[in-house]
């Protein structure tokens, strides 16, 4: 895991916060902790009233008499009333039985499923094509790095906190995808406790913080946030409740944000939620299935207790992957594994890219080294060719090395025909630089929009860092990098990968 970008020392056990060493004081923070208000839907513009007209009879001076069509009228909106009613009695009935044989009905947050977990469905407009066909283009930005440094870029004059510039470099690249997804690195605990660094919040090794980045993560149009990573349950040693910030997390996303699908782990405030549960998305009769494993939790895999963290485990992973197939056209998978800052993927790797291609899911797209590893195809037993990122990367970081700030965006499209034949007809990754600066200047840019003139800018010059300094990266040494781990299919020109299917 990368280092803020000053010493930093594992605090020794005897430092630590033990589980019972502040048991007051937790309750007492848990007690009054909000995940936030919840949002309130803006009102439907009122209709406006129509006059009423005058009638004949005082229009002439003459004394008003009792419109014998009253009566009909009543009748009729009468009629109309009972009809809406047993429409929608009608309706409800049939959302029952969609929930009773499992199936994720289209549009519910969450349906049950006998005997299979929960089944969360999310729903796009429609798009068939005039031949039947429908195409659902999925895009995957890598690791949010929570460092000190970026925290601090949000902090505003007054005490407040505002993200939304470390995604502005990247709009156009997010428009008219369908299932947009990143991965939340490090808990967005909010405020629950005080942490160890200076702005109140805690960095390397075992991270949290402001929930505001999740509120620009949403308004930037991410609609999937992966949980199941190493930082998964971070500090929950620290508490008599090891779910402390994994609960202020999910109660954030949930109340907040509901539109955001929080996917590897489940919130344990939610009695129905398991590790087990399959997010489909689907699009005009389109789904994809979208799960989500961790290789290990930093040694903290005792404190979870209840097994809400998806871990890459073959049992599990078999339960669900073969769950998701029951339920949906096709199954892409984010599995968190590998080295950390080895820019090859080593043997479990692609020992699980096998098992993965053998179980017949679509779309490998991995994370956890910070630094971007090679896209390339896999092949299963039976022969069916599966197109496998084993990294993307880092998103947004103040990592020290050349290596690690150069991430890198995920795109695929997936394909189904008018006969149900599924297919993925284009796969392409896109490299990316965090970009370092105080405040507003700490963002992401697309390879090919960062320029040698902001290359200049990029590094920081704070009190905590008063040295840290990424001159030596540049426009021309990046996609270098780039095609050193690419491979020839990357063009420099475009800032593009273009995977061969």
């Amino acid at each position: 895991m990368p280092q803020e970008n000053r010493p930093q020392r594992r605090r020794p056990d005897s430092q630590r916060r033990s589980k019972g060493a502040r048991p007051t004081n937790a309750q007492r923070r848990q007690s009054t902790v909000q995940a936030g208000p919840r949002t309130q839907r803006p009102q439907s513009r009122p209709q406006a009233r129509q006059q009423r007209p005058a009638h004949a009879a005082h229009m002439h001076g003459q004394a008003p008499k009792r419109s014998a069509a009253l009566p009909i009228v009543i009748i009729v909106l009468v009629l109309i009333f009972a009809g809406l009613l047993v429409f929608f009695l009608m309706r409800s009935c049939n959302k029952g039985g969609d929930a009773a044989s499992g199936e994720g009905a289209a549009g519910g947050n969450t349906q049950q499923a006998q005997g299979q977990g929960n089944t969360e469905g999310g729903t796009a407009a429609a798009g068939k094509a005039a031949d039947g066909s429908v195409d659902i283009n999925l895009l995957m930005v890598g690791d949010i790095l929570f460092h000190y440094q970026v925290r601090q870029s949000g902090l505003q004059s007054d005490g407040t906190r505002n993200y939304d510039h470390v995604f502005a470099h990247i709009q156009d690249e997010l428009k008219d995808k369908d299932i947009k997804v990143l991965n939340q690195e490090t808990p967005l605990g909010g405020n629950v406790y005080t942490g160890s660094a200076p702005d109140g919040y805690d960095g390397y090794p075992e991270f949290n913080g402001p929930q505001e980045m999740g509120d620009a993560e949403a308004k930037a149009g991410f609609n999937v946030a992966l949980k199941a990573t190493n930082h998964a349950m971070d500090n929950s040693g620290n508490f008599d409740d090891p779910y402390t910030l994994v609960r202020s997390e999910q109660n954030f996303w949930a109340t907040k944000h509901p539109e955001m699908n929080v996917i590897g782990e489940a919130n344990p405030d939610d009695k129905n939620a398991s590790a087990d549960d399959v997010y489909v998305f689907e699009k005009d009769g389109f789904k994809v299935a979208l799960l989500n494993y961790t290789q290990d939790l930093n040694g903290n895999e005792s404190h979870d207790k209840q097994g809400l963290v998806s871990m890459l485990e073959e049992e599990h992973v078999k339960k669900t992957v073969e769950k998701a197939h029951e339920l949906a056209d096709m199954v892409v998978v984010f599995p968190h594994w590998g080295e950390e800052y080895s820019t090859e993927p080593v043997e479990m790797q692609k020992e699980w890219a096998k098992k993965f291609a053998d179980l017949g899911v679509d779309v490998i797209i991995g994370n956890h080294p910070h630094v971007i590893e090679p896209v390339t195809v896999v092949e299963g037993q039976n022969g069916k060719k599966v197109p496998c990122y084993y990294s993307t990367g880092n998103f947004i970081s103040t990592s020290p090395s050349n290596e690690s700030l150069v991430g890198g965006i995920a795109e695929v499209t997936l394909h189904k025909d008018a006969n149900g034949s599924c297919s993925v007809t284009s796969a392409e990754f896109k490299p990316v630089i965090s970009h370092l600066g105080l405040s507003t200047d700490m963002t992401t840019y697309l390879i090919k929009d960062w320029t040698d003139e902001l290359a200049a800018t990029n590094k920081l010059n704070t009190d905590i860092n008063p040295d840290t300094d990424n001159s030596t990266l540049t426009p021309a040494w990046a996609n270098e990098f780039c095609s050193g781990v690419l491979g020839s299919g990357y063009d420099s020109k475009t800032g593009v990968y273009k995977l061969e299917l």
